[in-house]
């Protein structure tokens, strides 16, 4: 996922006292691969960045995608079909931070022999909460490393491009160009490529690596992308050319828009018109002083 950590919840009274009570996990993402019945261990380091002790509980939930921009949420359904929470065990679920200092903190992963193929999403949470000593304020804070790990085996890889997205009319740039990828697959796919934007005369005006972020199964991702320029004029056509998964499977779209700085434009047009009336009406003055110029060139050669 682009957001490798999010926040379920972050309540306090004043900023000065976030200050002393933040936490920060790192990694931020891990993405694994396993088979079935696979037993691997790794760590997260828990920071508390205050000026005060803090008391850390750990604890590992499912996460879903919500939303187009790579946010997730926690995940309670039981049935949930990408569960991976039942797999992870961490080895201290309670245990203080002194200021600025950390905690590295181990968890287990157990795949049972028939672990399903495919994606499957939990995340391991350092969650702290307490009353803020000489003001009283209660302060609860929870944030999380995500685990996205891909079980070998068949699964199904199925992305799509569901739009691309550019606006019609621009006066200037830059141009966000927004693709939506969704995936039907069962597990995670990162499309990698890039857009080529031509002009109206098929010359190419730029080449924009697309960002290389995770799309969940079951949701829809938007990646968007900037032709950073301000000076655009006329049509211009954006094509996506990509490929994701193990095969390589290619995808593409087109998409065109168009930008003209009018007003320029209209600045432009008003003061050609101008020289234009202004030629057009001292032309007779213009073809007189032009004869009066040559008559005098010949003269002076007889």
């Amino acid at each position: 996922m682009g957001v490798g950590v999010f926040i379920v919840s972050f309540l306090i009274a004043a900023s000065t006292q976030a200050q002393s009570s933040a936490i920060s996990i790192s990694p931020l993402t891990f993405e694994l691969t396993a088979n079935p019945g696979d037993k691997f261990t790794n760590i997260v380091k828990v920071y508390n960045n205050g000026d005060t002790p803090v008391n850390v509980t750990m604890e590992v939930h499912d996460f879903a995608p919500t939303g187009e921009e790579g946010k997730v949420t926690l995940a309670t359904d039981e049935d949930y079909s990408y569960s991976l929470t039942k797999w992870v065990t961490v080895n201290q679920e309670t245990f203080q931070i002194e200021p600025q200092s950390f905690r590295p903190v181990e968890f287990t992963v157990t795949l049972p022999p028939n672990a399903e193929p495919g994606g499957h999403y939990g995340t391991v949470l350092a969650s702290v909460s307490g009353v803020t000593e000489g003001t009283g304020a209660a302060i609860s804070q929870k944030i999380g490393s995500l685990l996205l790990l891909q079980v070998a085996g068949t699964a199904k890889e199925s992305l799509s491009i569901a739009s691309m997205e550019a606006p019609e009319f621009s006066e200037y740039g830059p141009v966000i160009i927004a693709s939506r990828f969704q995936n039907n697959g069962t597990v995670h796919l990162k499309p990698r490529g890039f857009i080529l934007v031509q002009n109206m005369f098929g010359q190419e005006t730029a080449k924009l690596n697309l960002d290389q972020k995770n799309v969940l199964p079951n949701s829809v991702r938007r990646i968007e992308s900037t032709l950073d320029r301000k000076w655009l004029w006329g049509k211009y056509t954006a094509t996506l050319t990509a490929i994701y998964g193990s095969t390589n499977e290619p995808l593409s779209y087109t998409v065109s828009f168009l930008v003209i700085p009018w007003r320029v434009s209209l600045a432009v047009g008003i003061a050609s018109l101008i020289v234009l009336i202004i030629l057009y009406r001292a032309r007779r003055r213009i073809f007189l002083a032009l004869k009066i110029l040559l008559k005098g060139e010949h003269d002076g050669r007889m």
